[in-house]
């Protein structure tokens, strides 16, 4: 995650939200900051500035594996970096395997933000995410899209004075440089959004409105820069305030890049019409060509043979029939492997 301004608002919402973590720690593994969830509870008896070590949040065995991790994202000129550490529940002493990325936040790249969330929750977290999503989460694909640099940037629309805004780093990734990108609260994402995709977007983002607010806005497609890049992202947004009318005044929401999970979509399409190919070859072709054998078989059958050549002749056609009923199988096989595939795409869509 590149923007300072994206680690700003993922650190606000790890303090209400009960899903993220939050811990800050210095270069000797002291607790500068933490949330509520990191850390033991303080006693009556405890000193109020009783200061709070690494060690007292997560295994102390995992001390050297963060300190490894730190020095090497330092040296590689990175800005954070991500670690899995167990964390200790207080004041039962278990523990639960959590997902990290710290940023940091000192000069002397010793003082890291870190910013986590468990790896396989036990129960449905609110995220807290407010005003872009609601409910509840049910697993870690959003989450990780966030922690994994794959937040694009935030927008607004104010549909009453038609002005949009969108956040320094998404103008920046739509390819607006110099003085174009410091006027990123005049730029419209919408203008970017590929002319294919461009009609399905607004009918989902007006069936938001007309629903008032009751059907979320998200959606998939392509955002095309200025430099004629193409992203693929998802937008999740919400009409945040309203007019005393029922007109809504203020939209907000996110972009998250799934390039690579698109890519992943595109291979396995492709796969599955070779699959659907295959099963076609083998059912057709070569069934076809096993049958001719089975038949000329049955006509050599009919005339009499040496002892040793009838041997023979029954190894091919054992073989053949062998074949034949694998080639069954693999057609089978290959015809569910379809079918389930195209089920999962019809409950995506």
């Amino acid at each position: 995650m590149n923007s300072w301004e994206s680690i700003q608002v993922l650190s606000q919402l790890a303090i209400t939200s009960e899903y993220f973590l939050q811990v800050t720690l210095d270069k000797s593994g002291r607790v500068l900051s933490s949330d509520s969830g990191i850390g033991p509870v303080p006693s009556l008896f405890d000193y109020k500035e009783k200061p709070i070590f690494f060690a007292d949040c997560f295994l102390s065995s995992e001390w050297s594996k963060y300190e490894n991790q730190r020095v090497k994202a330092w040296k590689s000129s990175h800005q954070s970096f991500f670690i899995e550490l167990h964390k200790i529940n207080h004041p039962d002493e278990t523990t639960t395997l959590t997902k990290w990325e710290f940023f940091f936040i000192s000069e002397d790249f010793g003082t890291c933000l870190g910013i986590g969330h468990p790896v396989d929750p036990l129960k449905p977290y609110s995220l807290g995410l407010g005003e872009f999503i609601d409910g509840n989460f049910g697993n870690n694909e959003l989450v990780d899209s966030l922690l994994e640099n794959k937040l694009l940037g935030f927008w607004k629309i104010d549909p009453q004075n038609e002005k949009e805004q969108i956040s320094p780093g998404l103008a920046q990734m739509l390819g607006y440089q110099g003085e174009e990108a410091q006027s990123y609260t005049k730029l419209s994402w919408q203008q970017h959004i590929h002319p294919d995709d461009l009609t399905r977007v607004g009918n989902q983002l007006r069936a938001h409105l007309k629903t008032k607010g009751n059907l979320p806005f998200r959606s998939e497609f392509r955002m095309v820069s200025k430099n004629h890049q193409i992203t693929w992202v998802i937008a999740f947004g919400k009409t945040t305030h309203w007019t005393s009318d029922g007109y809504p005044q203020l939209l907000q929401g996110l972009l998250i890049d799934t390039t690579e999970k698109k890519k992943q979509e595109i291979w396995l399409r492709e796969h599955h019409y070779f699959l659907r190919d295959l099963a076609f070859q083998q059912s057709h072709s070569l069934r076809a060509r096993v049958a001719n054998i089975m038949g000329v078989l049955e006509i050599i059958e009919t005339e009499s043979h040496s002892e040793e050549t009838q041997k023979l002749l029954n190894i091919i056609k054992t073989e053949t029939k062998m074949l034949d009923n694998s080639l069954k199988k693999s057609i089978k096989e290959s015809v569910q492997q379809n079918q389930s595939w195209e089920r999962g795409i019809r409950k995506e869509d």
